[in-house]
Formats: C-alpha cells, structure tokens, sequence
C-alpha cells in the first residue's frame, strides 16, 4: 500500500468524504438544480414604483395571494379543491375566505391593488377570478432583462400563517431594497462594489418607506422571530431578508453563503446610511 493509500485510509476511518473532481462537479450540480427547482414568483423592479400607494394591510394581502401562483398559467391563482385531490382556480369568494375577511372589505382590497395592474378580475359565468398582473409579476419563463426579485412560495406560506397581513407587507415593500449578493437592505441593490453601498438600519425603513417608527420596533421582532429577516453584525447592525424567502439571483445562495459574503466585503462605517 503506497502512502496515498495510507493518507486516504486513515482519512476514510476519521469519517471524511474523499470524492473525486467529477463527483464534487457532480454534487454542485445537483445542489444547484435542487435550489434552483423551487416555485417562485418573479417580482418586476417596476413594483417599485407602484408600492408606495399601497398600505401595509394592501401590501400584505397582494405578497399572501403570490403563494396560490400556478407556473406557466399566466398568473392565474390556484387552491386545493375541498376534497384535496385537485386544484381549482381562485375566486373573490375564495380569497375572502383566506383572508379572513368580509367579501365587501376583501372586494375593496381588491379594487385598490387592480386599480394598479397588480391583480385582474375576470367574471366568467357566475364567478369571480383572480390573477396576478403581468406588468408586475412573472409566473413562468423569463427571456426579459428586467431586473426582478424572486420570491419563493414554500416559504412565503410558512411565514405567512405567522403573521399580520401589516407585518407580511413590509416585507414586501422592502423586496426591492435587498442588495442581490449581500441580502442586507440599502439604497443601492445593484450595486456591484462594497465599499459604495449605503446600508439601512432600521431608521432608514422609517425614513424611506414612511411607516412609523413604532410599527418598525414590533414588526422586526417578529419578522426575526420566524426567520423572514436576520439582524447581523457588519461594522454596525445591517438588516437581511432570509434567501429561503427571496432572491435576486439565478441560484438560491444558503444562509451561510450570505453570512460569508458579508464577512468578507469589508464593510466599514463610511457604508451605513446616516
């Protein structure tokens, strides 16, 4: 036995995983088809402009109807049928009862996001459906180079049954501020240079998307609580949105990836917003 053999039988009996070029090729593969083969909903960058006329409440109402997007069905919104063997497309009746709401409060949600291209109502026959509008969101193929964020629907129905309608909809008003590589909220998410982000904390949400400070304070804690958002230390406090529930690139990055990513930009004190 020459001593490679050596090396790599005492390693085996250590409990390492000696594995060869093809097969670490093999698993990088495999893990990037495994993050990259979970349901999405694309959010436009356009969302951007539209957010600011909505509510928290209205916020949160349109990000919890994106988890019943069916792929390639152009938007359209889908639920288990009662007996739990098929799906059925949703209607206004439908929503107000996962909602939790009147069919007059939950028709008035509906009118407010529609008014915007965020949804469509179509009637057919005697019902009422619901959809997501096509200027905003992208539910199947994207050929276009508009840049967008994706939100994974797993997750999204996880997070969503712990919390308000208010609290789900500052996470959607803050899609759009998640930096693509660092997750970590700034002015600036495109951003390719470390040393020019302007990084928020938690005044900036205050200060830029005109929610109150006091909301800020109750809703953080909760959102950390479920895991929608992580509070790290870089330099100062910075604020990230869990790559479980969204992202802006092609492959799903782990938590750990994240962490790692921030630890080594560098960031100093001249990268958090005054």
């Amino acid at each position: 036995m020459n001593n490679l053999q050596i090396a790599k039988k005492e390693l085996l009996e250590a409990g390492f995983d000696i594995i060869s070029p093809a097969q670490k090729e093999a698993r990088k593969k495999y893990k990037e088809n495994r993050l990259g083969n979970e349901q999405f909903v694309m959010v436009k960058e356009g969302f951007n402009e539209v957010k600011k006329l909505l509510s928290l409440e209205q916020s949160g109402v349109l990000m919890y109807l994106m988890g019943f997007v069916k792929l390639n069905e152009d938007g359209q919104l889908f639920m288990e049928h009662a007996d739990k063997k098929k799906l059925e497309r949703m209607t206004t009746t439908h929503a107000a009862d996962l909602l939790g709401k009147s069919k007059r409060q939950t028709n008035d949600i509906l009118a407010e996001l529609e008014k915007l291209s965020l949804i469509v109502r179509t009637k057919e026959e005697r019902s009422v459906y619901v959809s997501l509008g096509d200027s905003f969101f992208n539910c199947g193929g994207y050929e276009e180079k508009d840049l967008f964020t994706k939100v994974y629907k797993t997750e999204l129905k996880e997070i969503a049954k712990k919390i308000t309608f208010s609290e789900l909809g500052l996470l959607m008003q803050l899609l759009n501020h998640v930096h693509f590589q660092y997750h970590i909220l700034v002015d600036n998410p495109h951003e390719t240079d470390p040393s020019k982000l302007q990084i928020w904390s938690r005044k900036h949400i205050t200060d830029e998307l005109g929610i109150s400070i006091d909301f800020i304070k109750r809703a953080i804690p909760k959102l950390r609580k479920v895991q929608a958002i992580v509070e790290v230390k870089a330099t100062k406090t910075a604020i990230t949105m869990s790559p479980n529930l969204a992202c802006k690139k092609a492959v799903k990055p782990t938590y750990d990836e994240v962490i790692s990513a921030i630890n080594g930009a560098g960031f100093s004190r001249e990268n958090f917003k005054k």
